[in-house]
């Protein structure tokens, strides 16, 4: 099936469509990949070099690519990382143009306690796309900043998942008694994975469950897909607790 991703790209340390790509590719789905923003590698590692996408030039793209038929036949489209309100625009300004069947929304705005995007980029992600998305992937903090609700356990974020009204909610880093949580919601019924809290797990987690998702669902239902990617990212995670990058690779191809 055919992908359009929309999100950051990073030359080392897979994050963003550096990471949601492979996995993507990995069950066999065609991906086109347009980066928001292009970085020697992510800010948690050291001030990267790059440059970011000029929405001007974004929609110079996406004009390109509709002349060549390149989006008519998209089965889903993923979004990450914005660098602009003028990004999040024309991507709504493109989905009224082109029916998309499946959009997952990785809500990539902040995390332990604050916003790492400007507040107007979050505003315009939560004003323009959710209202559009099948999926949206947040954690704990942007589920409680989009939906203003307090997140502090599962039941609180399964409450606030279903004020989202998405149809499927993917909410990660939850804390729970057995370590953190990541839970599926969907109408009438909430599936959970309970993983141990591991230190220094690298970046791109995140990314990379909405890439692992995406890939499964586009051939299965909700609660199988989630759980075959849960499973891929806990082997990733495995591997990389400790490491300086996510073991992308690895994790996808056993090596």
């Amino acid at each position: 099936m055919k992908v359009l991703s929309i999100s950051s790209q990073v030359v080392w340390g897979p994050v963003g469509n550096s990471a949601a790509v492979p996995a993507l590719q990995a069950k066999g789905h065609e991906v086109l990949a347009l980066p928001t923003i292009t970085l020697s590698n992510h800010p948690g590692h050291g001030a990267p070099a790059g440059f970011r996408t000029p929405a001007e030039d974004m929609a110079r793209m996406f004009a390109a690519l509709e002349a060549l038929g390149a989006l008519s036949d998209l089965d889903a489209v993923l979004t990450g990382y914005f660098g602009s309100v003028g990004q999040v625009e024309e991507v709504a300004r493109l989905l009224d143009r082109v029916r998309v069947p499946y959009l997952l929304v990785d809500p990539v705005m902040g995390d332990h306690g604050k916003l790492y995007v400007p507040q107007d980029v979050a505003e315009a992600i939560r004003d323009h796309l959710l209202s559009r998305a099948s999926c949206v992937t947040p954690n704990g903090f942007e589920l409680a900043w989009l939906t203003g609700r307090a997140v502090t356990d599962e039941k609180s974020a399964v409450d606030a998942a279903h004020a989202l009204l998405v149809p499927e909610v993917i909410a990660t880093s939850i804390p729970c008694a057995e370590g953190l949580a990541t839970l599926l919601v969907t109408p009438g019924q909430t599936h959970r994975v309970v993983s141990a809290k591991l230190d220094r797990v690298p970046h791109g987690t995140g990314d990379f469950l909405s890439g692992l998702y995406l890939a499964e669902r586009l051939s299965q239902p909700p609660h199988h897909a989630f759980s075959r990617a849960m499973e891929s990212l806990s082997r990733a995670i495995w591997r990389s607790a400790g490491s300086a990058v996510l073991d992308v690779a690895g994790a996808l191809h056993g090596a």
